[in-house]
C-alpha cells in the first residue's frame, strides 16, 4: 500500500450515538451533506458506491453512462463531461465527512457508502447501520480541528483517497483522457465548496472548518504526485486568526469554460 494512504496514527471508535448524531447534524446543513441509512437487508436496487470504479462487465458501466449523460446534457466533449461528472461525485463524497469531522470530530466509514441507482436521486449516498438492532453506522473519532487541524485532516484525507478518490481517478483515466491535475483540483474545489456552504449555514463554526480546509488543501493523499500547492490555495485575510475572512482559489480549471454557454467558476484559476 502507498504509505501516503496510511493514517499516521489509529483513531478510536466514537462513543455510541456520536456517529449518528454527527450525521444528523451534517444533514441539517443541506441536502449535499445528508447521508441516508440503508435498510437492514440492502438488496434490490442498492449498490456499493465503489462499484462505479470497476471495469465494465455484467453490471454494465455506470461510470461511462454518467459521463455520457453529462456530455449530452452540457453539449460538451466526453473529456469535459468527465471532469464535470467527477466534480459532482466529489461533492457528494466529501461534503458529509468534511462536516462531521469539522463539527464533531467523527469520521464515518466511507468505504461503506451505497447508492440506489433507481432512486429519484441516484447519487444520494447511504450508510449501513451496525449488525444489531439499534446500531449506528461505523465511524472513527478524529482530533479536534480547532486545536490540531493537521491531525484531524489526516484520517479524512487518507480515507477519502483510499476508498474513493484514487480508484475514481484510475477508473476515469481508463475511459477518458483527462488530466489528473484537473480531477484532483476538482476534489479540493468540492471541499472548498462544502466549506463555503458551511460559511453560510454555520458561520459560528468557522474556527473549526476553516483550519480543516487549510490542512486538507495541501495534504499529500489528496494532491498525490502533484507538487505541494498544485491543487488549490486557501487565502486568509489574517493568517493568525482562525476566524478570519477567507476565500479559496483552485490552481487548475474544471473545464466548464469549454461548455457551450459556460463560464468561469467562483474559484477558477482563470479569473
Amino acid at each position: 500500500m502507498d504509505p501516503s494512504l496510511s493514517p499516521r496514527a489509529p483513531s478510536t471508535s466514537p462513543d455510541r450515538g456520536s456517529t449518528a448524531a454527527a450525521l444528523a447534524d451534517s444533514a441539517r446543513i443541506g441536502p449535499w451533506f445528508a447521508v441516508g441509512v440503508l435498510p437492514a437487508e440492502p438488496g434490490g436496487p442498492w449498490r456499493r458506491w465503489d462499484a462505479l470504479y470497476a471495469p465494465p462487465g455484467v453490471g454494465g458501466d455506470p461510470l461511462s453512462a454518467r459521463i455520457d449523460q453529462v456530455a449530452a446534457s452540457l453539449g460538451s466533449s466526453r473529456r469535459v463531461a468527465a471532469s464535470i461528472a467527477v466534480q459532482g461525485m466529489a461533492a457528494r463524497l466529501v461534503s458529509m465527512p468534511f462536516a462531521t469531522v469539522a463539527l464533531h470530530g467523527v469520521l464515518p466509514r466511507l468505504g461503506d457508502l451505497h447508492r440506489d441507482p433507481s432512486a429519484a436521486d441516484p447519487w444520494a449516498p447511504a450508510l449501513p447501520a451496525g449488525p444489531d438492532a439499534g446500531d449506528e453506522p461505523a465511524g472513527l473519532r478524529t482530533a479536534d480541528p480547532r486545536t490540531d487541524p493537521d491531525a484531524a485532516a489526516d484520517p479524512l484525507a487518507r480515507e477519502l483517497a483510499r476508498t474513493h478518490l484514487e480508484p475514481l481517478y484510475a477508473a476515469v483515466a481508463a475511459r477518458v483522457s483527462v488530466s489528473e491535475r484537473v480531477l484532483r483540483g476538482n476534489v479540493v474545489s468540492a471541499i472548498g465548496g462544502a466549506a463555503r456552504v458551511m460559511e453560510a449555514m454555520r458561520r459560528a463554526d468557522r474556527p473549526a472548518f476553516l483550519p480543516l480546509l487549510g490542512a486538507l488543501v495541501g495534504h499529500p493523499a489528496l494532491r498525490g504526485p502533484l507538487p505541494d500547492g498544485a491543487t488549490g490555495r486557501l487565502l486568509r485575510l489574517d493568517e493568525t486568526d482562525p476566524d478570519t475572512e477567507w476565500s479559496f482559489r483552485r490552481r487548475s480549471c474544471c473545464l466548464y469554460v469549454r461548455v457551450p454557454g459556460g463560464g468561469a467558476c467562483g474559484d477558477c484559476v482563470l479569473t
